[in-house]
């Protein structure tokens, strides 16, 4: 039997205790900036959500003091999170984690990640491809047209305003809804609007659209199971996409129901 590794990013039993600055000076020790990124989301995702929110604070806090080990480390989680590294579900436990202790350097990072992502969002599109870059908010006016040539391209618009004037919208269709909550680029903030819509969150179709899309953060997701009857819940349970918690979460309520 092989003796346990000490090296900080070799552990990957949920739950390990993490030694911020052990695991600062393996990634210092990397040679390429991609490695540490990449290494860093490898040992948050094997790690227990608290035990990963305690290691970013403390990679924020002292990181942001200035000198290797921690800047480096710093580093890497910044472009671990730009780069989208961790899904959604990983990064809304690690976000709830830290809520949970008050991590509150942790919480600015992960808000300084998705203010970026907004910023890119905000940033010119065109409504067509090879057509003129549109801004924000020439988007926003388009999003409130009765036009289907104008709405249909703006279903996969990655700014969370342009969509809420989308669902605000008379003209919008179940089918298009449909589209939003599916779209596999639809970010979490965007999700969320969906399923606030006092109008479209009673949809059956999206509701069962919203619990599968993987970018719904799992806290949400594992609220809404309980809002499904059998029939919605069996739907669910036969997509092999689920996340194992959701799916068990789903199996669990229908007990009863087999």
């Amino acid at each position: 039997m092989s003796e346990p590794s000490d090296d900080p990013l070799e552990r990957d039993e949920p739950g390990a205790t993490l030694d911020p600055r052990a695991v600062a000076t393996r990634l210092a020790a990397l040679p390429a900036r991609a490695m540490r990124a990449a290494r860093l989301g490898e040992l948050l995702r094997s790690s227990d959500p608290h035990d990963a929110a305690w290691l970013l604070d403390a990679l924020a806090t002292a990181g942001r003091a200035g000198g290797p080990p921690f800047s480096i480390g710093l580093l890497a989680a910044v472009d671990l999170l730009g780069a989208q590294g961790l899904d959604d579900q990983a990064r809304a436990a690690i976000h709830a984690a830290a809520e949970s202790h008050g991590l509150s350097a942790c919480r600015d990072l992960l808000g300084e990640v998705e203010l970026q992502g907004d910023q890119r969002a905000a940033a010119p599109r065109p409504l067509i491809p090879g057509g003129r870059p549109l801004t924000l908010g020439e988007r926003k006016a388009l999003a409130r047209s009765w036009s289907r040539d104008v709405l249909v391209p703006l279903l996969v618009d990655p700014h969370a305003d342009v969509v809420a004037l989308l669902l605000a919208n008379p003209h919008l269709t179940e089918d298009d809804v449909l589209r939003i909550a599916t779209h596999r680029r639809s970010s979490a903030a965007i999700l969320m609007l969906v399923l606030r819509s006092a109008k479209w969150s009673l949809s059956p179709r999206v509701r069962r659209a919203l619990v599968r899309n993987p970018k719904l953060p799992l806290p949400v997701a594992l609220r809404l199971v309980g809002l499904l009857d059998a029939g919605e819940l069996r739907d669910i349970a036969a997509d092999a996409h689920l996340a194992p918690r959701l799916r068990d979460a789903v199996l669990r309520r229908l007990q009863p129901h087999m």
